[in-house]
């Protein structure tokens, strides 16, 4: 690596040759070499032998790409691929690609790969003819692991997995069970258990990167000491191997708003990273310095069109079938209702500053699928998840003069709009489908069984359902045909983004192709900011492999929401599991990631109907929708539901509340948790309910340390969390409790400190806020 400096002194004369070894164009000579990256570089994430990067991802082009150099070694394009190919693992955790385009330097983050190559072997007992295991390493899925049998009859596998614990089953021909020959075991949260094994160190100490404002930029140390990369935009400025560094602000000529990042290591591995957003090369520390375009303030509001507000019956056009039962029929949501409630000021009031709708595109009239199960009933297509159109808006939502107009009243009010857009399938009725029906994958696997539902063993060719092909991306023209209508909803209207349907089911080149496009047609072109979000169910590495600069910003964590939920619904579940899963999130994704962080979701029984009892965790909580009412019982699971509310608020990522959560609505699965939303008669504790996370939500949209604050846990135990997130100085934490009679709650050394200077009054923490029954935030100084 080069450019190591030892001393703070050194990193600036380097910042200040890169600003000023020009002085006729000081003012912006940061900011003069073109970057052409739309937003900040992805790091790449080294596999332990060779590592595929493709430049596209990055760069308009690559003709235009004079050279590529990483470990001082030039790499050779493959004009193929358009990619390079790193081989090994670097010199250190941290390095860096060196791009040099039209005339441009870029330099990408280069992480070294953790992974780690175990043996994992089973004994079964019998003549077995086929082992496997299925887990956390594999999306559930047996057939993507299966073991090999040894000469001594066991069954053995090699796994290269990150440092991490894993749950897992043994699946001993098409039998789940349990390892019989590993004791260790942890709750699947289901009400039954998995085995474990941990792959290195998980808990290991790494270091932490911290800064702190000087008189001119900032200061930043890591513990203990090692060394510093720093860059502002896409571009390396210096780093240090004393352990200490400082940035002179006043040296970055640039306007508008641009970042600084930066990186620690040591031999312990790579520290957390450091986001910090410059306002015109100043520090930003006011959060009223930051627009709706700075994606890490996003606060989104997930709605249902059809089950939010009903505001002009004349487009009411339920389906006239005895087959439909009424709860899967159209309630009649519209635009217009919509458009009401940014009008009243619900969603300022509330705290929101993005709402999310689901899809808007045209669904067939007729009723379609069957729930067969205790009861019988078939569906309308009221949720938009089965297009007869990739481009037409559905009537009985409004059309293209109410949807223009919810944009605009959503800009005026300074709030994003995300789209939900289908892209792995189209409904039977879909002119693709029926002009082009090869352009589907089969409904049937070659031995005849029907390939429906099988999300993990086919996941880029099963169909959800026999009326909705799933299309068949390996073909180019495919591929070409989905993203241009995807695009026209860019070209069409002001949108602010795209929420993608069923991610992991559709390949990478469909990402890829529509990112580029979006990049070269609407977002260079227009000067936009566009968010991606997509929705994979999966392990983080699965996960995150469709997060980059070349496909999607960001997913949904589902699996910290399901470790939150296993958290605070359950009262005989401790923190551990919450703080592990945690950590491995901000390890896979990083400390400044954009995550999704839901309170629930369209699939999902509502977390307060487990919290307060209504819906058992055991049970078939779809079954329990259909069969029974589900009503909210008692205090308890509102109380629930603000800490879990107070917990997404408080941790990196995107918050997401699904409607209905704001006041507790209770439900079970589907279509029990699409109940219709309504804004009046709300009882006590549905009105505390809305007032906490509207507490909660503005706070987090005042303060910068919960914005780009690095993460920190104080303290977890069995009935408390005390997360910290601190920024440039300033500090808010978060004491979540679990237990209705409240918490002791002592904090060590320097946060206590801390906290006595922020109140004034030694021993009363007056500087507090009460958000819940169990819940405290303390508000920590700012910035000098």
């Amino acid at each position: 690596m080069s450019n190591l400096f030892s001393s703070s002194a050194v990193f600036a004369c380097l910042l200040f040759l890169v600003a000023c070894s020009n002085p006729e164009t000081e003012s912006n000579k940061v900011n003069n070499i073109e970057d052409h990256i739309v937003g900040l570089a992805s790091p790449i994430r080294l596999l332990p032998d060779s590592t595929q990067v493709v430049l596209l991802d990055y760069f308009p082009n690559t003709s235009l790409i004079e050279s590529v150099v990483w470990d001082n070694q030039p790499q050779a394009i493959y004009p193929d691929c358009g990619c390079v190919y790193l081989h090994g693992n670097g010199n250190a955790p941290l390095g860096m690609l060196e791009v040099v385009f039209d005339g441009s330097k870029h330099d990408i983050p280069v992480f070294a790969s953790e992974k780690e190559t175990i043996e994992l072997s089973v004994t079964v007992k019998g003549l077995a003819k086929n082992v496997a295991i299925a887990g956390n390493i594999n999306g559930w899925n047996p057939s993507a692991t299966p073991l090999s049998q040894q000469a001594d009859g066991s069954w053995s596998t090699s796994l290269v997995l990150n440092p991490g614990t894993y749950q897992y089953q043994v699946v001993e021909d098409g039998v789940w069970m349990l390892d019989p020959n590993n004791p260790e075991k942890m709750s699947n949260g289901q009400g039954g258990f998995n085995s474990v094994f941990v792959v290195g160190n998980p808990n290991a100490i790494k270091p932490r990167l911290n800064t702190s404002l000087s008189k001119s930029g900032v200061n930043f140390e890591i513990t203990p000491s090692g060394s510093i990369f720093v860059w502002h935009e896409d571009q390396f400025i210096g780093s240090t191997e004393a352990g200490k560094i400082s940035l002179d602000l006043p040296l970055i000529k640039a306007e508008g708003r641009t970042w600084i990042r930066a990186w620690g290591f040591d031999a312990a591995g790579l520290s957390n990273d450091v986001l910090i957003p410059l306002q015109d090369g100043k520090a930003v520390t006011d959060a009223n310095q930051l627009t709706r375009q700075d994606q890490e303030t996003m606060i989104m509001y997930f709605l249902m069109v059809d089950r939010f507000k009903n505001g002009n019956p004349n487009n009411d056009f339920p389906v006239d079938d005895p087959a439909i039962l009424p709860v899967a029929n159209n309630y009649g949501g519209d635009f217009t209702g919509i458009i009401e409630k940014i009008e009243d000021g619900y969603f300022n009031s509330l705290g929101m500053n993005t709402i999310w709708i689901s899809p808007i595109t045209q669904n067939p009239e007729g009723a379609w699928g069957l729930w067969d199960k205790g009861v019988t009933s078939k569906f309308s297509g009221y949720h938009g998840y089965w297009p007869i159109s990739s481009t037409k808006i559905d009537y009985r939502f409004g059309d293209e003069t109410s949807f223009s107009k919810l944009l605009d009243e959503a800009h005026n009010d300074d709030m994003n709009v995300l789209v939900d857009y289908v892209a792995n399938h189209v409904h039977e009725e879909h002119p693709v489908y029926q002009l082009h029906p090869d352009w589907a994958t089969s409904l049937y696997l070659p031995d005849g069984t029907m390939n429906t539902e099988k999300w993990d063993e086919h996941r880029l060719t099963t169909w959800f359902d026999t009326f909705l092909p799933t299309l068949d991306f390996s073909k180019p023209e495919v591929i070409d045909a989905m993203t241009d209508s995807a695009l026209y909803w860019f070209t069409t209207y002001p949108i602010d983004g795209f929420r993608h349907d069923a991610t992991k089911h559709i390949p990478e080149a469909f990402w890829r192709t529509l990112t580029q496009k979006m990049k070269d047609r609407v977002v260079r072109p227009g000067n936009r900011t566009i968010f991606q979000i997509g929705e994979t169910y999966g392990n983080p590495e699965l996960i995150s492999s469709y997060v980059s600069s070349g496909q999607l910003d960001a997913q949904f964590d589902f699996n910290l929401y399901d470790a939150a939920v296993d958290a605070f619904a359950k009262e005989e579940t401790d923190f551990q599991n919450l703080v592990r899963v945690l950590n491995e999130s901000l390890q896979y994704y990083g400390s400044h990631h954009k995550m999704g962080m839901i309170t629930g979701n369209q699939d999902r029984t509502r977390f307060i109907s487990y919290a307060d009892g209504s819906v058992d965790f055991g049970e078939d909580s779809k079954l329990a929708g259909w069969t029974r009412e589900i009503n909210n019982q008692g205090a308890d699971g509102y109380e629930k539901l603000q800490l879990l509310n107070a917990f997404i608020m408080a941790t990196p990522g995107i918050p997401c509340i699904y409607y209905g959560d704001e006041i507790g609505m209770p439900g079970a699965n589907d279509p029990d948790n699409r109940r219709m939303m309504w804004f009046e008669d709300w009882n006590e504790q549905q009105q505390a309910t809305f007032n906490s996370l509207s507490t909660l939500a503005h706070l987090r949209s005042s303060r910068m340390s919960m914005l780009y604050g690095n993460t920190e846990v104080l303290d977890s135990s069995q009935e408390v969390l005390i997360l910290k997130r601190s920024y440039l100085g300033e500090f808010t934490i978060i004491v979540l409790c679990k237990d209705p009679k409240g918490c002791k709650v002592e904090l060590s050394g320097a946060e206590n400190m801390q906290l006595l200077a922020a109140s004034g009054t030694e021993g009363d923490l007056t500087n507090e806020l009460r958000f819940s029954g169990r819940g405290y935030i303390f508000l920590g100084q700012g910035p000098k």
